[in-house]
């Protein structure tokens, strides 16, 4: 990969060593506890993989550990080699408490990646960073065979406090390529965060195959055969 030039934005795949570039983004936000583990296990899961209770460690020997996987669990913006976004991004059977969730349910059967959180640092944030980062988020799954992401930012484009920003928002996804594909849910409990379902589709449609036709009923018409001449003396 190319150095950036000064000042330029290189958005690349978390690899365990640089595990700590997460932190460094979400430092000050509650996002700094989570390492990128809330949207992926729920309550339960996480007791079960001992997450809970004993520090920030095992969390973050988790994500290292997610982050030697072939498939990277999110990217890191960096501007002059200083990590300043951050993206999560996987497969969305890999986050179960999107899946299992009342606010975010499946549309269809399509296998779809989901980008669950963002976020990007205090002081680089209304510089395109996060536009930037889910454009890469959309090519780096198309790399690795999704045929589409999907996204459940917030309905509106209110400013809010960080704690309640990292979905996104609706207006920031569309101009990344997304197109909304479901609407708010109607029955969710009145002080959940309105959200919509956003989706890019990475791969073109499979086409049918085509049925093979015969021969000769190709074409719209059979060109006739040349009358044979008699021959002299017949």
């Amino acid at each position: 990969m190319a150095n950036p030039r000064p000042g330029e934005l290189a958005i690349r795949p978390l690899t365990a060593a640089r595990v700590d570039d997460v932190k460094t983004v979400t430092a000050g936000t509650w996002g700094a506890t989570c390492w990128d583990l809330f949207p992926r296990f729920t309550a339960k899961q996480e007791r079960e993989r001992g997450l809970t209770g004993k520090g920030e460690a095992p969390r973050r020997a988790a994500l290292a550990r997610l982050a030697r996987r072939r498939q990277a669990p999110g990217l890191v913006a960096y501007r002059d080699g200083e990590p300043i976004g951050w993206i999560a991004l996987g497969p969305r059977a890999d986050f179960t408490r999107v899946d299992v969730s009342r606010a975010t349910p499946r549309v269809d059967d399509v296998a779809v990646w989901v980008i669950p959180c963002l976020t990007v640092r205090r002081g680089r944030r209304g510089q395109g960073v996060a536009i930037a980062m889910i454009r890469a988020a959309a090519q780096y799954a198309a790399r690795h065979g999704a045929p589409a992401v999907e996204a459940y930012p917030r309905a509106d484009s209110a400013r809010l406090h960080d704690d309640f920003a990292f979905y996104g928002t609706a207006a920031m996804f569309r101009k990344a390529g997304f197109r909304q594909v479901r609407g708010p849910l109607a029955g969710l409990p009145k002080n959940w965060t309105p959200r919509v379902t956003m989706r890019v589709l990475t791969a073109p449609p499979r086409r049918p195959p085509r049925a093979s036709v015969p021969s000769r009923a190709r074409g719209a018409r059979s060109r006739p055969r040349a009358s044979r001449r008699a021959r002299p003396g017949r």
